[in-house]
């Protein structure tokens, strides 16, 4: 394993096992929702309305599936599809404020870092954030709003 992969598992580990992954499960079984319907909710809460195809693309999954998700969003009052105001053949997904509410609540409680961060020193985490920023420059900032990380290290 070279370099580059064995940074990554460690990352991988951090992010989609143990504490995180339990805590997305608990917030999963409590809301009654399945994981793709929280990373629907999230990526949804990031836009101001999002087509059904960028959904797909961006989730990198079939349309018949972000289909699925949106009805089931949408029956639970969480989003709702309109046209999209250039092209009317094409449908916007836009969270309604129960969706906003529930996501705004769901981003709380995935923001919480694990508590192994704790072993960091506060320089640590500043390093650490650094290093990840320059990793999520390269992606071209694909990862949200760092904002957040930032004020509570700095």
């Amino acid at each position: 394993m070279g370099l580059a992969e064995d940074a990554f598992e460690r990352l991988r580990l951090i992010a989609f096992e143990g504490e995180q992954m339990e805590r997305l499960a608990a917030l999963g079984l409590r809301m009654r929702l399945s994981p793709g319907l929280i990373k629907t909710l999230m990526r949804l809460a990031k836009a101001d309305g999002v087509s059904m195809g960028e959904m797909a693309r961006g989730i990198g999954c079939d349309p018949s599936y972000i289909t699925a998700l949106v009805d089931d969003l949408d029956r639970r009052g969480l989003a709702r599809r309109q046209p999209a105001p250039d092209d009317r053949r094409v449908k916007i997904v836009v969270l309604t404020e129960a969706g906003r509410a529930l996501a705004a609540e769901m981003a709380a409680v995935l923001a919480v870092p694990p508590a192994s961060f704790a072993a960091l020193s506060p320089a640590e985490l500043r390093e650490l954030r650094d290093l990840l920023d320059k990793v999520l420059a390269a992606e071209g900032g694909k990862g949200g709003d760092r904002g957040v990380l930032k004020e509570a290290v700095s």
